[in-house]
């Protein structure tokens, strides 16, 4: 039987031929086989084809924002190495530079009134906490997007259909991330035993009351930074910057 979907990308099908046909305002693509690569923004795109992988996911809305570039003397002294950063905090702080020697920094605040010049404000005051040869920055570029949460906070690849793959859940890392298990799906496209892959196969699972999750998730934001302020206090070490308790 032929699967369909309507969305952003058109309509996505499998006739009779046994091929994926993925039409768009711009084309048509007949396929083989068929990756999702659509994460936190599933419910817009795909929503018809995989309702149950929308519904396994909660999009939450984050931030990110770059500097001037980085003169070389700074450089030396800020990741020396170009690694790209990230930490295990609920409330992730992650930063890495580009190619003009920007970083790039990013972070989520409560609420969406004023949330740009807010959070402009926090990731400011944690990049002068971590760096203080680099003084309070100023950024430049300032951008949003969704990222995938899942319910154990780890990425999932699935198989939703006859060569038809999807992946969710970066939960904030994607950088990274998305590079990996982009390696991993080509594979299982490939053809390589589903048995050889990094990550094991597995079903959506929906989110029980997953229309209220997504009202109520950016509010955990608040209980995910009293968790990151309460561990260092438990492990004897002291507590948080006091900037890290508002915004």
């Amino acid at each position: 039987m032929p699967r369909r979907s309507g969305g952003a990308t058109g309509a996505i099908t499998r006739p009779c031929s046994a091929r994926w046909l993925v039409q768009t305002p711009r084309g048509r693509v007949h396929c083989d086989a068929l990756v999702l690569a659509t994460n936190a923004y599933t419910d817009t795109a795909v929503p018809d084809l995989a309702p149950r992988l929308s519904r396994s996911i909660v999009p939450v809305l984050s931030w990110q924002m770059a500097t001037e570039p980085l003169g070389e003397n700074l450089r030396r002294t800020i990741v020396p190495g170009r690694q790209v950063v990230s930490d295990t905090r609920a409330d992730l702080r992650f930063f890495r530079y580009d190619a003009r020697h920007r970083l790039i920094i990013g972070g989520a605040v409560l609420g969406r009134r004023g949330a740009e010049e807010r959070v402009g404000r926090l990731v400011a005051s944690r990049l002068e906490a971590a760096f203080p040869t680099l003084e309070r920055p100023a950024f430049t570029h300032v951008w949003s997007g969704r990222i995938g949460m899942t319910r154990d906070r780890y990425p999932h690849i699935h198989r939703l259909g006859p060569e038809l793959y999807a992946w969710t859940g970066c939960n904030g890392r994607g950088v990274a991330l998305s590079i990996a298990l982009g390696r991993e799906l080509a594979a299982a496209v490939d053809g390589v035993p589903i048995t050889a892959l990094a990550l094991a196969l597995t079903e959506p699972e929906p989110i029980p009351l997953h229309a209220l999750v997504r009202r109520v998730a950016p509010a955990l934001l608040a209980w995910y930074r009293r968790a990151d302020r309460l561990e260092p206090a438990a492990a004897g070490e002291p507590s948080k910057h006091p900037s890290e308790t508002t915004s």
